[in-house]
């Protein structure tokens, strides 16, 4: 019996998501430092309501499996373009406020990060010189 633990999952990430968007200190500190400080509570909002609308898809498919076996068109449709119009207001509000449209900050590893520390500190030792 799939459906109950989808059905289950699913009212997990509505709890969730409506828990985030009414107190974004449920977030924690995700993406708290790819954020402008004054935008991040309002990145919480758009990530609960995200996590709200996809939890609450999930829900559905999960109930409606449980009432009438669903073929796997009907689950690929529903997943594609719910998620997909559940995800979009979020990346649009980042592409507006942040400037990018990846809502998730991205790792930068410490290797790619040393390298550009090197690259920007033998610049300013030429810079030097040359004055």
């Amino acid at each position: 019996m799939f459906f109950g633990f989808q059905l289950t999952c699913g009212l997990m990430l509505v709890f969730y998501g409506y828990s985030v968007m009414k107190n974004p200190r449920v977030w924690g500190d995700q993406g708290r430092q790819a954020v402008k400080a004054e935008n991040f509570p309002e990145y919480c909002r758009q990530n609960g309501l995200f996590f709200l609308k996809a939890g609450f898809i999930m829900a559905l498919i999960g109930a409606l499996d449980a009432l009438v076996t669903l073929s796997g068109l009907l689950y690929v449709l529903l997943y594609l373009f719910g998620l997909a119009f559940a995800f979009y207001p979020l990346t649009r509000w980042c592409k507006e406020n942040e400037g990018f449209s990846w809502p998730w900050p991205r790792v930068e590893s410490e290797k790619k990060r040393i390298k550009k520390l090197r690259r920007q500190q033998e610049a300013e030792k030429a810079d030097r010189e040359d004055n």
